[in-house]
């Protein structure tokens, strides 16, 4: 515990030091703030962490993807279920799904995204996020299910929309956000003035024209691949309703509520773990019915 509040607290410093470099430079010489202001916005926080599997035996490998090279840790036998962590996140947050998954006969693949954990490079996008899904599922199918985690969940919805091949998938507080919607969160992160965050936008789409092939929800929209999304009602850093918006667009989704556990503990959640495996193993022809409205039954919090 006490290495994790350092490591919180040295981050803390460490943004306290690049907004004020940017909000610097933003007043001396515009075009230089602008310039680290997005070099910022393409920077994870790295953590070099390995999974944490005892008496499962592991493969750990490299595959080359249209991202760069990128590091999975393989673990079983059979279908595969290809596991995506979120922004500054790590292939080892899903160390607790895998022991379950490789009992029920699978194939649990987690993997460092690019410039996370031991992958390559220091900055990446989503565009590249969407790249290492499918590159690497290539390597590893058939894919019985996709499980990922916040801005990897719109990572893996748009890797389905991109010809992905999975038979369900499972999300965990996903983002329902186009890219100028996370490029308003930041920029209030920043401190940025409403010109500096416009500029950041018009700069993205030059990059990559189009922004909005990245809304997730219009992707979502056109899926019929079974999914289950988790969310926790107090998401200080995805808000519930963004869970709940995609859930209504996907066609038969299931929208599981939970309480008290924020945006990181579902994935170590015993619960969330077996609700998943269960629909995760679900036969084909169990089909889900769509969210009849806005209304939802909450859990205790625990």
């Amino acid at each position: 515990m006490a290495t994790t509040r350092s490591n919180k607290s040295t981050n803390g410093r460490l943004f306290l030091m690049a907004r004020a470099g940017v909000r610097a430079l933003s007043a001396i010489a515009p075009p230089l703030g602008d310039r680290l202001a997005m070099d910022l916005f393409y920077r994870p926080r790295r953590k070099r962490l390995e999974p944490e599997v005892p008496d499962i035996a592991c493969h750990r490998w490299r595959v080359q993807t249209r991202a760069g090279w990128l590091t999975a840790w393989d673990y079983g036998s059979g279908p595969t279920v290809l596991l995506v962590h979120g922004w500054s996140g790590a292939a080892a947050q899903w160390s607790r799904f895998v022991e379950p998954l490789v009992r029920a006969g699978y194939n649990a693949v987690a993997l460092d995204m690019p410039a996370h954990g031991f992958s390559d490079g220091d900055r990446t996008n989503l565009k590249e996020f969407v790249e290492a899904i499918v590159d690497t599922a290539q390597r590893v199918r058939p894919i019985r299910a996709v499980v990922a985690h916040s801005l990897g969940a719109t990572a893996a919805i748009l890797a389905l929309g991109r010809g992905l091949r999975a038979q369900r998938a499972v999300l965990v507080a996903p983002p329902a956000r186009d890219v100028p919607g996370f490029v308003h969160s930041f920029a209030q992160r920043l401190g940025l003035t409403q010109g500096q965050e416009g500029r950041l936008v018009a700069r993205m789409r030059r990059r990559f024209g189009d922004l909005e092939q990245f809304d997730a929800r219009r992707v979502a929209a056109t899926l019929d691949t079974p999914a289950l999304v988790f969310h926790d009602v107090d998401d200080a850093e995805i808000p519930f309703a963004e869970g709940e918006s995609l859930a209504r667009a996907w066609p038969g989704a299931r929208m599981r509520p939970l309480a008290g556990l924020s945006h990181n503990r579902p994935l170590k959640d015993p619960e969330v773990v077996r609700e998943a495996l269960a629909f995760i193993a679900a036969p084909e022809r169990s089909r889900l019915v769509s969210l009849p409205s806005v209304t939802v039954e909450l859990p205790r919090p625990v």
